[in-house]
């Protein structure tokens, strides 16, 4: 199974899982922080693959979910690669 790990930083500068994506057959889904879950199924992530300015969703599959290392690479918020378990 794939799947990436979306990190926060504390305040102790730990970090900590917010939310694990996995692809489950052709769409992905989330356990964790709920509110964060709701924002990026909801909102999208954008596809740094193309310049097609489309925005991905968790239907969108494994290229949502290689996408989201792209869309939380800050301080505060990281992804990993993708990884398989």
């Amino acid at each position: 199974m794939w799947y990436v790990q979306i990190y926060k930083l504390q305040n102790d500068g730990s970090q900590t899982v917010l939310a694990t994506a996995h692809l489950s057959g052709d769409i992905v889904t989330f356990e964790g922080d709920q509110k964060f879950i709701d924002f990026v199924t909801n909102e999208g992530i954008q596809n740094y693959s193309d310049d097609s300015g489309k925005k991905l969703f968790p239907k969108d599959g494994i290229l949502f979910l290689e996408q989201l290392q792209y869309n939380f690479k800050s301080g505060y918020l990281n992804a990993s690669e993708v990884k398989e378990r």
